[in-house]
């Protein structure tokens, strides 16, 4: 009787610390499956993603389509910085033809320096290399570094704003 006691005990402390597993296990998975900070980091790493790409559609025109290129400009941009691409005149748009070069950008680096989930606001600083080849040409590439801000809309987060930031030399 004895050992069918002390087999009971142990059965026992054994149930009790797998259930205290399990309770601390599920607390510790619904914390984390709550947690803000996880919607924070999947909204940055968002707004990296589709900032890169947008920097990329806004830094990119080839003359042999000038009209298909502002509307992927348009596409991609909102507020003012749309405005101003919507903007664009039927003498820019022959000036754009008539330089015939063909400009890619590359987004070499970039990271958000600000990020408001609440506002649905954001900043990148950007690191572009531009390709410029000019009817035939080899192509020519400069570097750019810009700041893009960024707004979240209906259809997801457009770029609101392009500056570009000067390379000061010292």
């Amino acid at each position: 009787m004895a050992r069918e006691v002390t087999v009971f005990r142990v059965v026992l402390g054994v149930f009790v610390l797998a259930l205290a597993f399990a309770g601390w296990g599920g607390w510790t998975w619904f914390r984390a499956g709550n947690d803000d900070s996880i919607a924070y980091a999947t909204a940055r790493d968002e707004v990296l993603v589709m900032g890169r790409e947008q920097v990329a559609t806004l830094t990119t025109l080839d003359y042999h389509d000038v009209d298909g290129g502002i509307a992927k400009w348009l596409a991609v941009s909102t507020g003012g910085l749309r405005d101003e691409l919507a903007a664009t005149d039927a003498t820019t748009r022959k000036s754009l033809k008539d330089g015939a070069t063909v400009a890619t950008g590359r987004v070499l680096d970039a990271a958000v320096s600000e990020l408001d989930t609440r506002t649905g606001a954001a900043k990148l600083l950007v690191s572009v290399e531009i390709s410029n080849a000019k009817d035939g040409a080899p192509p020519v590439a400069k570097r750019n570094r810009f700041v893009a801000a960024m707004a979240l809309t209906d259809d997801g987060w457009k770029l609101s704003a392009l500056d570009q930031v000067s390379l000061g030399t010292r």
